[in-house]
C-alpha cells in the first residue's frame, strides 16, 4: 500500500512541475508571481467595510494576522458576517478543488480568482503572489445580498492595491 501512495504522489508531483511534453520538448514551471504582504484584516476598515458593503452597524468580532471576521445584528443568528482571511502555502487551483457548487473564474487588479455563491453566501478568492491567495466571504442572506456579493471584487481589489 505504501508503494501505490509513493507512486501516486510522485506522479501527481509531476503533473504541476515542469518536464518534458509530448512534443519532447522541455517546458518550464510557469513562475509565480511574488507574494504580496497583506495587512492585517485585509486592511481593511470596519467603518468604510460597512459603507461599502451597505450593513449598517458592522463590527469587528475576530482579528488574528490571517483571518478577521465582521458581524451585524445577531451575529448568531440572521445577522451578516464578513470574513476575509489570508491563505499562506495554498495555491487558488487548491481552493478551487475544495469549492462546492459552480465556481466562476474572475479577473481582480490583473489576478485570477474564483468566485461563487450559495443561498445565503458568496466568496471571491484572488490570487495574491507566490502560493498565497485572499478570500472575501458574505454570509447571511438579506434583501441587499446580491449587490454585496457584487462588491466583492472591489474589496479584494482594495486589499491588493493596500498590499502594493
Amino acid at each position: 500500500m505504501a508503494a501505490v501512495a509513493a507512486i501516486a504522489i510522485g506522479v501527481a508531483g509531476c503533473a504541476h512541475s515542469g518536464g518534458t511534453s509530448t512534443t519532447g520538448m522541455t517546458t518550464a514551471a510557469p513562475a509565480a508571481s511574488p507574494a504580496l504582504d497583506i495587512g492585517r484584516c485585509g486592511s481593511a476598515d470596519t467603518g468604510e467595510l460597512g459603507r461599502t458593503l451597505g450593513i449598517a452597524g458592522l463590527e469587528q468580532v475576530s482579528v488574528n494576522p490571517l483571518r478577521c471576521a465582521w458581524a451585524a445584528g445577531s451575529a448568531a443568528g440572521a445577522g451578516y458576517q464578513v470574513v476575509f482571511a489570508w491563505f499562506r502555502g495554498s495555491s487558488l487551483a487548491e481552493r478551487r478543488g475544495q469549492v462546492t457548487g459552480q465556481a466562476t473564474t474572475v479577473t481582480v487588479s490583473g489576478r485570477s480568482g474564483i468566485a461563487w455563491s450559495g443561498p445565503a453566501s458568496c466568496e471571491l478568492a484572488v490570487d495574491s503572489g507566490g502560493r498565497d491567495f485572499i478570500d472575501w466571504t458574505l454570509l447571511g442572506a438579506g434583501p441587499d445580498r446580491d449587490r454585496q456579493c457584487a462588491v466583492l471584487p472591489q474589496l479584494a481589489a482594495d486589499t491588493l492595491t493596500k498590499a502594493g
